[in-house]
């Protein structure tokens, strides 16, 4: 049996700019909008993969944040999530 880590994190640690573009881009066919990623009502669930292609994520810099933080603690998912909790190694964009 195989337990995987998650960060749960709030999407105010992305700018309406990185919303709206990962919105847009996880819309798209893969491999962007694939099984590796989900989109709800108030977040996104995104794989943390072990061998990132760095330009996978690159017009979206919040999320790249996100994501080296989420590999800093060993997680293998995000959950960002409207009403997380917030990280304060990360900046936080109160634009709501």
């Amino acid at each position: 049996m195989s337990v995987r880590k998650f960060l749960d994190l709030s999407t105010g640690h992305l700018s309406r700019h990185d919303r709206d573009r990962l919105t847009e881009i996880l819309a798209d066919k893969p491999p962007y909008g694939s099984s590796t990623s989900m989109t709800g009502d108030r977040g996104w669930l995104i794989y943390v993969s072990a061998e990132p292609n760095p330009e996978h994520w690159s017009g979206i810099p919040g999320l790249v944040r996100v994501i080296a933080r989420a590999r800093e603690l060993d997680c293998d998912y995000v959950l960002l999530d409207a009403d997380a909790p917030t990280d304060e190694t990360l900046p936080f964009f109160d634009e709501d």
